[in-house]
């Protein structure tokens, strides 16, 4: 029995991003259960209930947590008997693709009572645009961020060695391939977080992918340089026919922060700075750097991160604040709810796989 955390989407600097379509695919999976209903209806209680019931029957649980809260889930999978479970309420509104042979909508929203639910038709409304300028603030801030990044990448990058990044970018291929084999299948590409921005700060989870696995390590504060690097293995392993589980970059989600290939057991990590223990191999990017020559940059470096730090602050500050306001709307959802029919409803799903 294994337990795998992740986040399907993420607040980024360009708005919600969403990787709900290669976790939930209803070409690999048997059956999707699609749970629909406002806030409070018990999506994700629903969820962690019956994740718990299959870990009290030994079986793996991947849970998908929500980047707005990462108490709360967007998600789960139970590999062992290929099924899922997603929240299919905006922002990641999701709608049968193959209805009845593998998507089933479950509407917990059946069981609410509308017309307590009118009488703060308009508190509800106010709720929701206070909420989503709420988001928009905080993305505003998060775009203010990556460009601030971009700043500091385009500075450091000027200092590091063109030719011999090259060389390593090389060398990291010929090492995870060196017998040049290809597995003559289409690649089985899967794309998510392992980090995400959230009402409850920054989460990282990133360290619960290394247990059990082959590991390796990219170094470097260029976040421009260590998504190459691992864009330069991805882009190899897909040639070759490898399945890749691509763990993206919150704030620019067009960089790769990790990667884990699956058949091989390795995960690829990207960070500032790492210890070389447990580490099969570590291409550090700091080692082809000029540091004599950027050292007359710090100053300026520690600006921008200092500024950057700022920005990312208030930008978990406004998620935070929206977090608040959800709490709010779900009070009215959960006096309008009968839960003995979620359970009803529970019961009977839960008894198809007991």
């Amino acid at each position: 029995m294994k337990e795998k955390h992740i986040f399907a989407g993420n607040n980024t600097a360009s708005g919600f991003y969403s990787c709900f379509d290669y976790i939930f695919n209803p070409a690999e999976l048997n059956h999707i259960y699609i749970l629909k209903g406002g806030p409070g209806v018990g999506k994700s209680s629903f969820m962690k209930k019956f994740a718990a019931e299959m870990i009290n029957k030994n079986l793996s649980v991947e849970y998908i947590h929500c980047s707005s809260d990462n108490e709360s889930l967007d998600g789960i999978i139970i590999p062992e008997l290929n099924i899922a479970f997603v929240d299919g309420t905006a922002p990641h509104a999701t709608d049968p693709s193959i209805p009845g042979a593998v998507d089933e909508i479950v509407n917990l929203g059946s069981f609410l009572n509308g017309k307590e639910l009118l009488k703060h038709k308009n508190q509800i409304i106010q709720i929701n645009q206070t909420k989503t300028q709420l988001y928009k603030s905080a993305y505003r801030y998060l775009q203010a961020a990556d460009i601030i990044s971009e700043e500091i990448n385009s500075l450091s990058g000027k200092f590091i060695n063109k030719k011999k990044f090259k060389e390593m970018c090389n060398e990291a291929v010929n090492k995870l391939f060196p017998n040049n084999v290809s597995l003559n299948k289409n690649s089985n590409i899967k794309k998510m977080f392992s980090e995400a921005y959230t009402a409850n700060g920054y989460i990282n989870r990133t360290m619960d992918m290394y247990h059990d696995k082959r590991l390796w390590s990219v170094i470097g504060e260029n976040t421009n340089y260590t998504s190459e690097l691992l864009k330069e293995l991805a882009d190899e392993a897909a040639k070759r026919g490898y399945a890749m589980e691509l763990y993206l970059m919150p704030l620019n989600p067009a960089k790769l922060q990790h990667i884990y290939f699956p058949e091989i057991n390795l995960f690829v990590a990207s960070a500032e700075s790492c210890l070389s223990n447990g580490f099969e191999e570590v291409f550090d990017i700091h080692g082809i750097t000029d540091t004599d020559n950027l050292k007359n940059h710090i100053s300026e470096i520690e600006n921008n991160l200092h500024l950057q730090e700022i920005l990312i602050e208030n930008a978990l500050k406004k998620l935070s604040e929206t977090k608040k306001y959800h709490e709010l709307l779900e009070v009215f959802y959960i006096n309008s709810m009968d839960f003995n029919a979620v359970d009803e409803c529970f019961n009977n799903l839960l008894r198809q796989y007991t």
